[in-house]
């Protein structure tokens, strides 16, 4: 661990951009996190003005992004504030609470009702400083994925099509809160493979995505009408990548989800949180929800 050198310049900041990727996977990887250039290339593309650098003597040392979030109707706007990365060689500059504070502004800036963000045990004392409270707690399991289980009867898994966004869009506004129509159709365009819809006759009952990472892949979001077509949906995702190590983030109150988790392979490996700061008038609907999106984007 290191700390600035008596003199030194302070760290300075500003936007985020695609030129500064390879610098913030540096950071990525030092953190031991799983996202990929096209990862980074999605924050930068959804809020290109709310995605954050620090710099020590022209060294890109810290990272921060926010997205943006609008209910369907009336109030209830929130952003999400993921990717803060702070070189661990360089401490006790503030760098991190600096940058939450960058985005926490813009956002306030932009008409932004709640801010909201994912938070480890450990960086969960510094939010609470900055006046976010605990929503509800969140699990990770990993694994390896094996092989699908016969699908649920009575509904018909197809890969998720362009045509379907609109409907899968109406489908997860509720669960989530808001619309985020922009991600889920970035995740089906990368990953097409990894897209899935559950139909029941024509009606949308269901949906799975998952994206590749560095280091496993998400599976998530999973969005369903019940529990047993929401196991379907996770063990489609499954087959598709046997024998590949993957993640699921999951809300821990829905209890139903452990025991499908445990059944499909895969095991505990550590805690979040997920917490707000404001009013909080667009929570979703968490009930019909296996999976999340992903800590930086909700």
């Amino acid at each position: 661990m290191t700390t600035p050198e008596p003199g030194a310049a302070g760290p300075t900041f500003r936007t985020l951009t695609p030129a500064d990727i390879p610098a913030a996977q540096r950071l990525r990887e030092l953190a031991r996190w799983n996202q990929t250039d096209r990862d980074w290339a999605h924050l930068l593309a959804f809020e290109p003005a709310g995605c954050f650098a620090a710099e020590v003597e022209g060294r890109v040392v810290g990272t921060a992004t926010t997205t943006r979030y609008e209910p369907a109707a009336g109030p209830g706007s929130f952003g999400w504030i993921g990717m803060v990365l702070v070189d661990p060689n360089i401490r006790r500059m503030g760098i991190g609470s600096s940058l939450l504070k960058k985005c926490i502004a813009y956002l306030d800036g932009c008409g932004v009702e709640t801010v909201r963000l994912d938070a480890t045990p450990m960086g969960k004392k510094v939010y609470d400083q900055l006046g976010f409270a605990d929503e509800y707690e969140l699990e990770r399991w990993e694994g390896l994925a094996q092989g699908a289980a016969p699908s649920a009867g009575g509904f018909a898994f197809k890969p998720l099509e362009p045509g379907d966004l609109d409907a899968v869009a109406a489908f997860d506004l509720p669960a989530f809160g808001a619309g985020r129509r922009r991600i889920l159709e970035a995740w089906r365009a990368d990953w097409p493979e990894l897209a899935v819809a559950a139909w029941q006759g024509a009606r949308l009952a269901g949906y799975a995505l998952a994206r590749r990472g560095m280091n496993f892949h998400q599976l998530g979001p999973v969005v369903a009408a019940d529990p047993v077509l929401a196991e379907g949906l996770l063990r489609e995702l499954l087959g598709k990548l046997a024998g590949q190590a993957v993640v699921v983030d999951f809300v821990t109150a829905n209890a139903w989800v452990k025991p499908i988790l445990e059944r499909s392979g895969l095991k505990h490996q550590r805690p979040f949180i997920r917490m707000a700061r404001g009013p909080n008038r667009s929570p979703g609907r968490r009930d019909g929800v296996l999976a999340i999106c992903c800590p930086e984007l909700g």
